[in-house]
């Protein structure tokens, strides 16, 4: 039995001044999977009664039901980072808790969550650290893996990320000798001061420095973090 291979081109022939690619070739290389994660905090807004609340609490946003909305609009996957879990939060684009349209509300994992509420993170609970070579999404992927296995009912597994964790947060000391601090509501109050222009350049000002997160705040929530995995 022959094959007819007359269909079947020499790519030596080929006139490559005629080749043309398909126009939508690499069309998903024009924009980054995710959003650039950026230090950030709540906007300051005169008569907010919850100012360390990292979600919503207008009345609008309960009665009706935005979260459950906002989250389920984007598949309970964070938006800075992809991670999934049901327990997410929203996230408001403009900072500003008081802004609930469907548009400024997107769903966020704790820890991404955690990078734009500086501010509201509590005393003890996180510190700044000088992290070279790894990105805000990596950063946050390996902390939530450490608490986690904090979690695990193998010791040598807890000493591990325990370990781990420590050696991230040894670095703030490199955040203090450059900045003075790595006191994550220091770094939102020069943030709130920042002109709108001067916001801009976060990404530079702050480049290599990363938030590390105390685990004890989100033992509950790594329950379903395992759960979910």
């Amino acid at each position: 039995m022959t094959t007819d291979r007359t269909d079947i081109h020499d790519p030596a022939a080929v006139e490559l001044d005629k080749v043309l690619p398909k126009p939508n070739l690499g069309s998903n290389f024009e924009k980054a999977a995710y959003p650039t994660l950026l230090f950030s905090t709540k906007s300051r807004v005169w008569g907010d009664k919850h100012p360390d609340a990292v979600e919503p609490t207008e009345p609008e946003f309960e009665r009706q039901d935005l979260r459950r909305k906002a989250l389920v609009a984007d598949g309970h996957r964070c938006m800075f980072c992809g991670f999934y879990s049901s327990q997410n939060q929203v996230h408001n684009l403009s900072d500003n808790h008081r802004d609930v349209r469907a548009e400024n509300l997107r769903a966020a994992d704790h820890l991404c969550h955690g990078w734009n509420h500086l501010g509201e993170l509590g005393e003890g609970n996180a510190v700044i650290a000088y992290l070279p070579g790894l990105s805000a999404q990596d950063a946050n992927h390996l902390q939530r893996t450490i608490i986690v296995a904090l979690r695990s009912d193998d010791p040598v597994v807890r000493e591990d990320a325990k370990k781990l964790l420590n050696w991230m947060a040894s670095h703030r000391d490199y955040a203090k000798d450059a900045w003075g601090t790595s006191d994550p509501a220091v770094f939102a109050e020069a943030i709130v001061r920042l002109e709108e222009q001067d916001r801009e350049k976060r990404e530079v000002v702050f480049e290599d420095l990363a938030v590390v997160f105390n685990p004890g705040p989100y033992t509950q929530v790594a329950a379903t973090w395992a759960r979910e995995s």
